[in-house]
């Protein structure tokens, strides 16, 4: 009865909710309101704004990213944090993971909880994805362009399994640096930093999706 409970105070105003579509999406297209549907995300940036998707088809996860930003910097970037058994908590744990993914994209990291902190692989601090454009479970494809930039992230169906009843939950931000400004969804009324959103994952939004759907 309890985990019942528990799930059902996960289902906020902000739980997001994955759609499903027919057809993945195309690697390195741009995406578009016309095929996806409205984006469950927009973040409103200094440049304008940042235009966020999550998809499915069959049994793979899509994040589709439209990031309006016309002064490139390799650092600008677009991260994405989960709770895959949806336990929240006041810090990282084990089971959380964050997709640290800049414009430059072989600077990227994929960081996992550790001690309450955001941990590298094998704890080396200079560790980037380099030329390597997928992991454990993932994969990137970003398309640069004069007036932004976009991305397309393919996740296997474990990322957002949750456990024990609970959904898994999640959280974006986004980096632009000129005009600098980090932007953060969700972001709980009276938070400090957009920044602090992706360190704290009792702030993250509960993930729905039809498991029964094709």
């Amino acid at each position: 009865m309890l985990l019942a409970v528990v799930s059902i105070l996960q289902l906020s105003s902000d739980t997001l909710h994955i759609r499903t579509i027919a057809t993945p999406p195309e690697p390195e297209a741009i995406p578009r309101s016309a095929r996806y549907g409205s984006p469950q995300i927009r973040l409103q940036t200094n440049q304008g704004s940042a235009r966020v998707w999550f998809l499915r088809s069959a049994d793979t996860f899509f994040v589709a990213a439209a990031i309006k930003d016309s002064t490139r910097y390799w650092g600008d970037d677009f991260v994405l944090s989960i709770d895959t058994r949806g336990d929240g908590g006041e810090s990282p744990h084990h089971d959380d993971f964050q997709l640290y993914f800049r414009r430059a994209l072989d600077s990227s990291v994929v960081f996992r909880g550790r001690n309450g902190r955001w941990e590298p692989p094998q704890g080396d601090p200079d560790w980037r994805v380099g030329s390597q454009r997928s992991g454990g479970g993932w994969e990137i494809s970003t398309r640069d362009d004069p007036n932004g930039w976009s991305l397309l992230l393919r996740l296997d169906p474990a990322w957002f399994r949750g456990e024990n009843e609970r959904l898994a939950r999640l959280a974006i931000r986004v980096f632009d640096d000129d005009p600098q400004g980090w932007f953060a969804w969700p972001l709980p009324p009276a938070t400090p930093q957009a920044s602090s959103v992706e360190r704290t994952p009792d702030m993250w939004a509960a993930v729905k999706w039809e498991r029964g759907s094709r």
